[in-house]
């Protein structure tokens, strides 16, 4: 077939022309002309070679200064940091600013770049106040509270705001063994320290030396023997109305200072478990809310809602006996300094319903009361928070508060180290407290807080019972009241159980 005869979609192609013998020599010897275009790609690769060279060279130096750099850098931030001062604002409570300025201002010479911003507080609606601060922390216009003072029964109200203390500080400090014992069960939850106590205190039992030596009355150690003596001590005119009372005891939301703590005290050593009240023994709280309101109306009356109050009866010599954790001393010094009394520890009571005597083995539980430092857990400074607490809870920075606290008052605050105590044994004022620290317990009975919270709350639950005691014949319905009151506070406050 032909192939010119094949139609194609395709314009013909043109037939080149045959070359001509010359042309035809000329491609069979190619020449290969001296020229730039056969010069140009040897010099390309020499440049490459030199180029990349310098490419090498310079990303050196700009890898080596950017390095350098970044030295310089880290170090000129690091020393910028230094000098920028951190300012810690501690909340506290009792100390006056001339006690505490001095372990304050050696730390801020130990630590430049930290400042301690010390504010006293009253303590009127304190407890309120700080939590509305520190649920306010990180809001702006708002100071910040780093560091701040709380009642050892507000660790429920609390939990919220507080930092645990880290483990290595636990350690470093002795929190597990070198620390009474009640910080234990009181500040320690789900295996967490919540709070660092630099005090401790407790109650205590203050007699009159002079109307116990003019009746040739012994200090009692148990409750039966105080009975005793405060019938024998109580002194009534014509009228019967008392002017030398025995014991102040009996009266609840009225002129016995401290009745809530020695409620509290009682239920602990007859064996009512406050923390399991649902399944605790109704009795044992019964015998107790009877025994404490019979110093009012069945043991001779040996104290009357009509008298002042027990602190002030006390200091003015017309008191026996008297209970009061150890600050009170300093309000009954103040009122009379001439006033001659003692203080030993609380009385007990007979293990196992035992007979009173000499050889009767007795309980040995007694009551703390006291005051914890915590750490805001929103606090930007915790680092800088706990590092100023493990300064105050070494033992050298102790001793300056206590020796400090001491020049404007009779004692300072009490160690709460063990290893500490020995120190303070020589005071006749604090030995009773410190004697009993290791064996003494606590709940949310304790007074003169002024949380309007667990404890106020849990007051009113008592007072009511004690109240209603000589009321009603049906004690069943009392303590069934008053344990559904308390069930609902541990609810609430997600109390410890």
């Amino acid at each position: 077939m032909d192939l010119e005869q094949i139609k194609s979609p395709l314009p013909p192609r043109k037939q080149a022309p045959m070359p001509t013998e010359e042309q035809v020599e000329e491609q069979a010897t190619p020449q290969i002309p001296i020229n730039r275009t056969t010069e140009i790609p040897i010099q390309t690769r020499e440049g490459s070679k030199k180029n990349f060279k310098w490419i090498i060279i310079v990303g050196i130096i700009l890898v080596l200064g950017l390095i350098l750099f970044l030295v310089f850098f880290n170090k000129s931030r690091k020393k910028g940091l230094t000098n920028e001062t951190i300012t810690l604002n501690y909340w506290g409570l009792w100390e006056e600013s001339s006690v505490i300025t001095g372990v304050i201002s050696e730390f801020e010479s130990k630590n430049p770049g930290i400042k301690i911003n010390y504010k006293r507080n009253q303590l009127g609606n304190y407890r309120t106040r700080l939590d509305g601060r520190l649920a306010k922390t990180g809001n702006n216009g708002t100071e910040e509270v780093d560091i701040y003072r709380i009642h050892n029964t507000w660790i429920p109200m609390f939990r919220q705001h507080l930092a645990p203390v880290p483990i290595e500080l636990v350690t470093k400090i002795g929190l597990e063994n070198d620390y009474w014992n009640v910080y234990k069960e009181d500040l320690k939850e789900n295996n967490k320290w919540l709070s660092i106590p630099i005090m401790y205190d407790g109650l205590a039992l203050f007699y009159n030396q002079e109307l116990l030596d003019s009746a040739k009355i012994p200090i009692p150690d148990d409750w039966w023997e105080l009975e005793q003596a405060a019938k024998k001590l109580t002194i009534k005119d014509k009228d019967g109305n008392i002017e030398i009372s025995g014991v102040g005891l009996g009266i609840v939301n009225g002129n016995v200072d401290h009745w809530s703590d020695i409620l509290g005290l009682m239920m602990k050593q007859n064996g009512v478990n406050l923390a399991q009240i649902k399944t605790s023994g109704d009795k044992n709280l019964e015998d107790v809310l009877k025994y404490y309101s019979s110093f009012t109306k069945s043991i001779d009356n040996v104290w009357s809602e009509s008298l002042p109050s027990t602190t002030s009866l006390f200091a003015n010599g017309k008191l026996a006996f008297y209970f009061g954790p150890s600050w009170r001393v300093f309000d009954i010094e103040k009122m009379n300094k001439n006033l001659k009394y003692g203080i030993v520890t609380v009385p007990q009571l007979p293990i196992n319903g035992g007979i009173t005597g000499d050889d009767t083995e007795l309980t040995n539980i007694h009551w703390a009361t006291y005051w914890t430092e915590g750490v805001n857990n929103k606090s930007k400074y915790q680092v800088e928070a706990w590092k100023f607490l493990e300064y105050l809870s070494s033992k050298e920075v102790l001793e300056k508060l206590y020796s400090a606290e001491s020049q404007i008052r009779s004692f300072g605050e009490i160690y709460p180290k063990k290893s500490m105590s020995e120190s303070l044994k020589s005071n006749t004022k604090i030995l009773p407290f410190l004697s009993a620290a290791d064996n003494a317990k606590t709940w949310y009975l304790s007074s003169a807080t002024g949380d309007d919270g667990v404890n106020t709350e849990m007051q009113k639950y008592f007072a009511d019972a004690v109240n209603k005691l000589s009321e009603t014949s049906d004690s069943e319905e009392l303590i069934t009241n008053l344990k559904n009151g308390i069930i609902q506070l541990q609810t609430k406050y997600d109390l410890k159980k």
